[in-house]
């Protein structure tokens, strides 16, 4: 392989190390990863990197935080993601790792290991609790549909999570249609944990993805209360959602609603 072997990789020209990079092979682009003092050199290796074993021994023995972090976002599999948790105890890392765990059963496995450390079981538990406030709210939608009594379920639900808790651990769900459809349940109910599922509901309308965008719209044009259609005026600050929240406003069609939308200057470009 001449310079483009690992003679190219140990040498002291980054650039050269760079250049090597494409015709390592995986054993020795994790010791690049782990070892070298290039930034660009580490953060090219770890992305040629395929193997999740491989991967993760980059995510738990590299020298620099930056790779690591590469690496984690680059593995698939949520066991070893949890293995790495219990080994290393960078918080950032930790975060990371759990931002991908998506597998009831593995974090109902690391809050109940006295293995882990205490930061990550209780982190487990509360993203565990997160996913189970979701499916509490989508149950009694899927049930009860909009009549009264569901509206007393989900009140219910608050009293005993406590609704901006509730709320919060929703928002983070919030690029799923499934969370928008709870954040609409919940923004109904009023008070303060319905304005912030509002702000939440405001945020995906600039979202990307046009079943997010459709999906918040469909939730915020159906409140009706003065004080949460105070709270998409206020989102309307931002840019990028001007027009979508003026399209709620039509939508909505109350008093309060055509008042607030004859309020708005026309956004740039109209």
């Amino acid at each position: 392989m001449g310079l483009f072997g690992k003679r190219g990789l140990h040498s002291t020209d980054p650039r050269v190390r760079l250049a090597a990079i494409e015709r390592a092979g995986e054993k020795d682009l994790v010791e690049v990863a782990c070892g070298d003092d290039s930034p660009r050199v580490r953060m090219a290796a770890v992305a040629r990197i395929s193997d999740d074993a491989r991967l993760a021994r980059v995510a738990k023995d590299a020298g620099e935080l930056d790779v690591r972090l590469s690496a984690v976002e680059r593995i698939s599999s949520q066991q070893l993601l949890a293995d790495i948790i219990k080994a290393r105890k960078n918080f950032k890392l930790m975060g990371a790792c759990f931002a991908r765990i998506t597998d009831k059963k593995i974090l109902e496995a690391i809050a109940g290991d006295v293995g882990y450390n205490p930061t990550a079981r209780r982190i487990a538990v509360e993203q565990f609790a997160d996913e189970s406030y979701l499916a509490d709210i989508e149950g009694k939608q899927e049930a009860d549909g909009e009549d009264e009594q569901s509206k007393v379920d989900i009140e219910a639900l608050m009293r005993m999570y406590g609704g901006v808790r509730m709320v919060r651990a929703i928002g983070r769900f919030r690029r799923s249609e499934k969370a928008l459809r709870a954040l609409g349940k919940v923004a109904k109910n009023g008070g303060e944990a319905g304005e912030l599922a509002v702000e939440y509901l405001c945020r995906a309308l600039a979202s990307t993805n046009p079943a997010l965008r459709n999906r918040a719209t469909k939730e915020l044009s159906a409140l009706s209360d003065p004080d949460l259609v105070g709270c998409l005026v206020r989102a309307v600050d931002d840019p990028r959602i001007q027009k979508p929240i003026r399209d709620v406003l039509s939508r909505i069609d109350t008093p309060e609603a055509r008042a607030a939308l004859e309020g708005l200057a026309d956004p740039v470009g109209d």
